[in-house]
């Protein structure tokens, strides 16, 4: 009937074809596999983003001489066609546990991406049985709903061998989220000029903010632009009776915002809290006020062992896009203090979870270091380390080899260095031509900076129901739409390739940390549609990130 529909709401212009012509192929399509991989080459041909339905091939490969009204239905079919396909999961599914699903035990699952790093989806009708078979809480569903479908769950491989045979393991949620402080609003009204005033009013704000964190129930909340007041009047108190505990550092200077972080009681308790202060008094390259928040965390877990502690970064970078090198220092000092606070005491290193706003977008110099764990910073231009748009104008600084104060005591390896490595890290400021694979002991000024948590982003970047043609947005509002929030993860080993200055992961061998799936995010072109943010659905600025972990 959809097909129908389609083809007889709008007529075609400039082609011979007649709609019931147009039917006939369709039905003759349905019923050959050969012709459907025909249809499908000469698609790819002509450049046409068509999904794996033969009556949208068809239509499709017919669509580039008719109207843009057509064409937008069409598209909006196959976008429809391809959401009810996607599997709705959740954070709330069935009491936060995969434990109670009740799935078919053979059902035909197909993979598409890369190792263990694959986003599973079911193929034809299977997915619409599996969400019968799956009941979701009403509020998640409510969301889902507010957001037009177009933000929905992506598993991985694991995620799906989850849900068909459940295996022991303590999985959780965890949320990272710029909610936008008001005072922040407020002093940049020109970038919000586009949302309703309503939607811009914290009273309204803070009661959506409170409906979404209840609503998709992460047992990790890592927020970032937090209000010192809000998180005391409200934040705090309004979460405690959600089962919440919360730690809290405010930026420093005369900023009222700060980075929070809150974990549920009946799941974690806390082992360590550490503040970091990315000021330094006397250092030009560390006198901004910016933050980040480390806290170790103790699962509930049986059994436990030190390892099994789960060490959650929080933080919030500076936004200027022509100061890279303060940002790569900021970065230095956040990857020392995690590396100081996962530590065990057999000199082993906990699990690793770094979530916040970097302002850097993916495939960015930042964003290189922090995946492939190596970065020559020497003779890099500062203001395109973050790869944001405002930073490809402006005056031409370089990184020295020295641009980070040896005196802060940290190495090149993003590490705190202890006194009696002082001075073999000072010897070493002669030394040339480190690679990724020379990491040495210790070292400052060397041209090169390294690090050891094996850090893997839990988002991809490309949408994948969208076939990875359009990118992923975590902001957006009148000035700039783009990815800058994170939520990472260390693993045991992984490859990561650049091609085109596009850093891909591959042959991820994951650690006691499994990741088993992402609340997936939206295009630019989707939030349009809804409206730039802050808009009746999202209270803030940025969407939030949510993936479902599992620590085995």
């Amino acid at each position: 009937m959809e097909k129908d529909n389609l083809l007889d709401k709008h007529k075609c212009y400039n082609q011979r074809q007649t709609v019931e012509g147009r039917k006939s192929n369709i039905e003759n399509l349905d019923s050959c596999g050969s012709e459907e991989k025909g249809m499908q080459k000469k698609c790819s041909q002509k450049n046409i983003n068509v999904l794996d339905d033969p009556a949208v091939l068809q239509v499709g490969c017919t669509m580039k001489s008719c109207t843009n009204e057509v064409q937008e239905e069409i598209f909006q079919y196959k976008k429809d066609r391809y959401n009810r396909r996607s599997i709705p999961f959740s954070s709330g599914l069935l009491e936060n546990s995969f434990h109670d699903a009740t799935v078919t035990p053979k059902r035909k699952v197909h993979l598409s991406g890369e190792s263990n790093y694959k986003v599973a989806r079911t193929k034809t009708e299977e997915t619409l049985e599996l969400a019968e078979e799956i009941k979701c809480p009403n509020k998640v569903k409510q969301i889902d709903k507010e957001y037009g479908v177009n933000r929905q769950w992506e598993l991985t491989r694991l995620g799906i061998e989850q849900l068909q045979r459940p295996r022991p393991g303590f999985e959780f949620t965890i949320m990272s989220y710029n909610i936008l402080a008001q005072n922040l609003l407020e002093d940049n009204k020109y970038l919000y000029r586009e949302s309703p005033q309503q939607v811009l009013d914290w009273k309204y704000r803070s009661e959506k903010l409170l409906q979404e964190i209840q609503a998709l129930n992460a047992e990790i909340l890592c927020l970032q632009e937090v209000n010192k007041q809000h998180y005391t009047v409200f934040l705090e108190p309004k979460l405690k009776q959600l089962g919440y505990n919360g730690v809290y550092v405010k930026r420093t200077g005369d900023k009222l915002d700060g980075c929070a972080t809150f974990y549920k009681r009946e799941k974690f308790t806390l082992e360590q809290s550490v503040s970091v202060p990315y000021y330094k008094s006397n250092y030009s390259l560390l006198d901004r006020d910016n933050v980040g928040l480390v806290v170790k965390l103790r699962p509930h877990k049986h059994p436990y062992s030190e390892e099994d502690s789960i060490c959650v970064a929080n933080t919030h970078l500076l936004f200027n896009p022509r100061r890279g090198d303060i940002k790569l220092g900021q970065a230095m000092c956040l990857l020392a203090e995690i590396d100081k606070v996962a530590k065990t005491n057999r000199n082993h290193r906990c699990q690793v979870l770094m979530c916040g706003d970097f302002n850097a977008t993916p495939f960015s110099d930042l964003y290189k270091f922090m995946v492939q764990g190596f970065l020559r910073y020497e003779g890099l231009l500062t203001r395109t380390i973050s790869g944001q748009r405002e930073g490809q104008y402006g005056k031409d600084n370089y990184l020295s080899r020295d641009f980070f104060p040896s005196d802060v005591n940290i190495s090149d390896q993003c590490q705190h260095i202890e006194s009696e490595n002082k001075h073999a890290a000072r010897r070493s400021h002669h030394q040339e031509n480190y690679g990724h694979r020379s990491n040495p002991a210790v070292s400052q000024s060397s041209g090169c900076i390294w690090h050891k948590l094996n850090l893997v982003s839990t988002y991809r970047h490309t949408i994948e129901r969208l076939g990875h043609y359009e990118r992923e947005v975590t902001t957006q509002h009148s000035a700039d739409a783009c990815t800058v929030d994170y939520i990472f993860y260390s693993v045991q080993h992984r490859n990561v390739h650049t091609r085109r200055n596009k850093h891909t992961t591959s042959n991820v061998m994951e650690d006691k940390l499994r990741l088993l799936g992402r609340w997936g995010l939206m295009s630019s072109r989707e939030i349009q549609e809804l409206g730039n943010l802050p808009n009746q659905y999202n209270p803030s600025d940025h969407l939030p990130l949510l993936v479902k972990m599992m620590l085995i």
